[in-house]
């Protein structure tokens, strides 16, 4: 069991992502970064995972760096509790989109519709991973 956005659970989503037949084929003109980010309500910079996606492979997953955030083609942002829900399938990534509970900081909904199906098996995968949240979600 790996603790949610630690290095640990960012390799496990990256090697899920790969090991997906579903994921490939959704994903399979998709490129480009994605950091999904935990917004603690603080003001500092909040644990990320920064994955590569280049045409159904995920060519990096790993804990991402400030420079990584700043440089992602697409930031998903939510609070702690935001990401659990998503993460434990309580709630859809879609519906949380739509209804503000993550948030799009950055990237253009617009070029993520089309990956629609890719962007909801990249999330439903690390969902299915063996998470633990800390405590203080």
């Amino acid at each position: 069991m790996a603790i949610a956005f630690t290095e640990d659970w960012a390799r496990a989503w990256g090697e899920a992502l790969n090991g997906s037949a579903t994921y490939r084929q959704a994903a399979a003109t998709w490129e480009g970064s994605i950091a999904v980010v935990v917004d603690d309500g603080s003001g500092l910079p909040g644990p990320a995972v920064f994955l590569d996606v280049w045409h159904g492979d995920c060519r990096a997953a790993r804990v991402g760096t400030t420079t990584d955030v700043a440089g992602a083609d697409y930031v998903l942002e939510a609070a702690p509790a935001a990401w659990k829900q998503v993460l434990s399938s309580q709630v859809s990534p879609i519906m949380a989109l739509m209804t503000g509970q993550v948030r799009l900081a950055r990237g253009e909904l617009t070029r993520l519709l089309p990956y629609t199906a890719a962007a909801k098996t990249l999330v439903d995968l690390a969902g299915q991973l063996d998470t633990e949240f800390p405590s203080t979600w």
